[in-house]
């Protein structure tokens, strides 16, 4: 495989998401730790879910506008392939912020 593949280049910008996903996934229960929740912090909690799922599809557009005719199975791949990456990525961000709350109040 070449530095140019499309699927290592979509693994690695996939990647590049779910990092930066995590990262406010952390900082957002760094803040509801040290002032508590509130409306502000819920409601990112709550638009980062959506954020996240247009940006996994914005990176992996390939999938249906790299190709010539653009059919239903490419369609139903990108939704797929967001559904899953988005899924795990959520599901390792919600257990690591989780994690880290109940490390940081003691219970």
């Amino acid at each position: 495989m070449s530095s140019s593949d499309p699927i290592m280049r979509s693994c690695r910008q996939n990647l590049s998401v779910a990092t930066a996903f995590w990262g406010a996934c952390l900082v957002l229960v760094v803040a509801e730790v040290a002032v508590g929740s509130n409306l502000v912090i819920g409601g990112l909690f709550f638009l980062s879910i959506p954020l996240l799922v247009a940006v996994l599809t914005w990176v992996n557009k390939g999938i249906v506008f790299d190709r010539a005719p653009r059919t239903l199975a490419s369609v139903v791949v990108l939704g797929l392939s967001v559904l899953v990456v988005s899924s795990l990525i959520i599901l390792v961000g919600l257990l690591a912020a989780a994690n880290l709350k109940s490390l940081m109040i003691g219970a």
